[in-house]
């Protein structure tokens, strides 16, 4: 609806210079003369405009050089770092990073940066000393620190002996504080044992002793979390991949609720995306492989069930790491293997973990070609109703590969059908437990991204309601699959725009071209909308949406914005949607989640706001919370039908209460109203302009905006600006801080303006001051006003205009009641 903007580069400030080489030669000049302050700025500017790769580096690397000089040495690493990141044999910055590192303590880090420096250069003296002197202080260190290890001992011995004096124990308990504050002394403490004898500390209840084991604490993790990180890492670790490895079947297994298995799936995707390099992230991959090998055991088949079952906890969790895991010599053997176990656990693990490995389709290649046999032998051949409907989730996965691309179809036509159909009875059959049911949805979620699916789905009422029904069950694991199935019957997924030109291009290439089903088009996804609607799906949004954050991921949550925004498409339904809690149910989705969830959500909620009684729709306390969302959908990076609707919804918050206005005043939208208000478009102008309307009739809101839309006398060229005015001259108060007489000229063309509405609102307005103050009325009779009311109160009948004559007639005989004027005035 607009040109984007926001790809051109920014205007240089007057009498900046923007050669980036001009900058860098003006920056080392500074530097040589000693103005290290005039350097950094000059550099700081040069890195703003430079473009290319290895100027910059060059920059970055002198800048490091000025931080050093200034003793910032984090400043320092961080830009020697980058000028490496660009080339890893930049002696300079490889040095003077060096150098910093020896200041911030960290000599390993030191060590090996001097050390590159000294490969690269062997014959440098400045290298080769610099190497031995931190050698030295890196094998000193280590001898402190073995030394420590008695002292530390030693001191515990005094603070838990019940005949040492208070003042041996006050110099324990303070020699501890200060070794923890060292790099060695803390890990000397982390070595012996500290930690549960901190905690003995603690418990002892003696103030002094409390105190000093929390300081002794607080010196070990200050400034030493890499140590704390990766300690915890490793033994919390293999604690969560315990957990993720239960087989509930087994004897002796940990007591699991139905959802502990993803909470701690969950967990490790949450542990991993926390790592802040490669190396983290290869130690974690490394720590998990290790537990699955260590598991593996010709013997004892349990055994193996427990590494392949935390197999598929990682599957679940940080795909990526068991993806590697899974492709493990022996791992994928293993897993085939157990299918064709006579024992009935050892089948439910395998089909499990074959399922949740071939998630992303990308990677499914190994099972399209070697397992699509395997589970079909499985679905036909078992008589086990649990293993076969696994079987036949990985077989829909399989044969959903190809997305809602028709052409991309990997079964054979009506297969997919019939899967589907499988899946539906077993969903409606109640014999069946709530997890075996829960697997019939998962291979719904997947088979759904077929039209033909979709609409046998959505026409059987009985399984739609089973499937919501199952939302309301303990084992919450299933909201994803529910999610993506409704995503999928909506058709609420992100569609790539097929520009015909390049579909043409494509098949000149000879390149795939996407096909849309002919049941994807837009009347077939209203009535499946509809259909759904029927079914009770609101209601169930609305209990997904109460779920723990643990089940009901941000990607979760996205996807059940995405389905209340398709159901919230047609305004004769969004009654229905608020009926069913669905105004309430959407606060939190607009509010947490993904960027693009919240945006789905927060537009949801502005075409429910924008139709509906706020106060009705979002009861209570909640209504306040819906401001944030609306607000949100008020800049250029939203198309323009989020911009109206977000207006239309602040329009009906903005004229309940002043509470609402001040609100809507503090989230900013003001400025953004404001731009809104000029805007090309005639609809998103008028909305911004009634939503200001409304909002002016606050003291606060109008105090804040008066000055500026007055003094610079925005209105003259646009009508619905005009419309604005008697809202805020309404209030006769304003015009004693007003430093400017442009109003009284606003208030005379109002009155004279072509359209009757804004005609009559002038008068109306000018009858409202008559009224409310003596002088200002005076003042309003003393002036050409006068005249304007006399020719508008004389014109004949007219229906267009008669609101505005009766205004005129009331305000002269208004003046005439006051004094003002005399009956032969007129």
């Amino acid at each position: 609806k607009r040109d984007d903007l926001s790809s051109l580069p920014s205007p240089s400030p007057m009498g900046e210079i923007a050669d980036p080489v001009q900058l860098k030669d003006e920056g080392n000049k500074h530097f040589q003369a000693g103005e290290i302050d005039k350097a950094i700025e000059c550099y700081t500017k040069a890195i703003k405009f430079s473009k290319d790769k290895k100027a910059l580096a060059v920059i970055y690397r002198n800048r490091s050089a000025c931080f050093l000089k200034k003793e910032n040495y984090n400043n320092a690493v961080s830009d020697a770092t980058k000028a490496i990141d660009v080339d890893a044999a930049d002696i300079k910055a490889l040095y003077r990073r060096c150098q910093a590192l020896e200041k911030l303590g960290k000599l390993d880090m030191a060590f090996k940066d001097v050390q590159r420096c000294a490969t690269l250069e062997p014959k440098n003296k400045t290298f080769l000393e610099t190497l031995r002197r931190l050698g030295a202080e890196i094998q000193q260190k280590l001898k402190t620190t073995f030394s420590t290890d008695s002292r530390v001992q030693n001191m515990f011995d005094i603070l838990f002996a019940d005949e040492s004096d208070k003042e041996k124990q006050e110099k324990a308990a303070n020699n501890l504080i200060v070794l923890a504050r060292e790099d060695a002394g803390a890990e000397r403490i982390f070595q012996n044992n500290g930690v549960p004898l901190l905690v003995q500390l603690i418990d002892t209840g003696k103030p002094d002793m409390i105190l000093a084991a929390i300081r002794t604490l607080s010196g070990m993790c200050t400034g030493h979390r890499a140590r704390v990180r990766n300690r915890q890492l490793s033994e919390g670790l293999k604690k969560i991949l315990k957990v993720c490895g239960q087989v509930p079947d087994l004897p002796d297994q940990l007591p699991l609720t139905e959802n502990t298995q993803l909470i701690a799936s969950v967990l490790l995707n949450k542990v991993y995306d926390d790592l802040r390099c490669d190396p983290e992230r290869d130690n974690f991959r490394d720590i998990c492989d290790e537990y699955i090998k260590s598991k593996f055991d010709p013997n004892d088949m349990d055994k193996n069930i427990h590494a392949i079952n935390t197999l598929s906890g990682l599957l679940q969790g940080p795909f990526d790491v068991g993806n590697v895991l899974a492709g493990r010599q022996g791992v994928m053997e293993m897993m085939v293997a157990l299918c064709g176990s006579e024992r009935e656990v050892d089948q439910l693990v395998a089909v499990e973990a074959l399922i949740h490995a071939s998630t992303k389709t990308s990677k499914a290649s190994f099972f399209i070609s070697n397992g699509v046999t395997l589970l079909k032998d499985m679905y036909k051949k078992t008589k086990n109703e649990k293993i076969k409907i696994r079987a036949l989730v990985g077989l829909c996965k399989l044969g959903s590969a190809g997305g809602d691309d028709y052409s991309m179809r990997q079964f054979a036509e009506g297969s997919t059908e019939k899967l589907a159909k499988q899946c539906r009875k077993w969903l409606c059959n109640p014999t069946l437990d709530v997890r075996t049911r829960k697997w019939a949805v998962e291979g719904l979620a997947y088979l759904t991204n077929d039209a033909d699916v979709k609409d046998d789905f959505i026409d059987d009422e009985a399984a739609m309601r089973a499937m919501f029904e199952l939302t309301k069950s303990k084992d919450k694991t299933i909201l994803y699959a529910v999610a993506c199935t409704l995503v999928n019957c909506t058709n609420s997924y992100d569609k790539k725009e097929i520009i015909p030109e390049m579909v043409q291009l494509a098949k000149f290439s000879k390149q795939h071209v996407p096909e849309q089903h002919p049941k994807d088009k837009k009347d077939f996804i209203v009535r499946r909308v509809k259909k759904i609607l029927k079914a009770g799906v609101t209601s169930a949004l609305t209990v997904m949406v109460k779920a723990d954050n643990y089940v009901l991921t941000d990607q979760t949550k996205e996807m059940l914005a995405r389905v209340f925004l398709a159901l919230a498409d047609d305004i004769k339904d969004r009654g229905t949607i608020v009926a069913q809690g669905g105004g309430k149910a959407l606060i939190p989705l607009a509010l947490e989640g993904t960027d693009n969830g919240k945006i789905k959500a927060s537009h949801a909620l502005a075409k429910i706001a924008a139709v509906s009684n706020p106060e009705i729709a979002f009861p209570g306390e909640r209504i306040y919370e819906v401001v944030r969302p609306l607000v949100s959908l008020l800049n250029t990076e939203r198309d323009g039908l989020e911009n109206f609707e977000a207006l239309l919804g602040l329009t009906n918050l903005a004229a309940l209460n002043d509470k609402l206005r001040v609100k809507i005043l503090k989230e900013k939208a003001l400025p953004e109203i404001e731009n809104y208000m000029f805007e090309e478009h005639d609809q998103i102008r008028q909305a911004a302009t009634e939503c200001m309307c409304n909002l002016v009739c606050c003291k606060e809101v109008w105090m804040e905006i008066l000055t500026k839309f007055i003094y610079f006398n925005r209105f003259k060229t646009d009508t619905w600006k005009m419309i604005l005015v008697p809202n805020l001259i309404d209030s006769t108060i304003m015009f004693y801080h007003l430093q400017t007489e442009q109003w009284l000229e606003i208030i005379q063309r109002l009155c004279i303006h072509d359209n009757p509405e804004i005609q009559h609102r002038g008068l109306v307005t000018v009858f409202n001051m008559l009224d409310a103050d003596e002088q200002l009325a005076k003042k309003l009779i003393e002036c050409e006003l006068l005249e304007i009311l006399t020719f508008v109160a004389k014109l004949e009948d007219n229906p267009k205009k008669q609101d505005a004559i009766n205004a005129a007639r009331a305000c002269l005989s208004r003046a005439l009641d006051g004094g003002l004027i005399k009956p032969n005035d007129g």
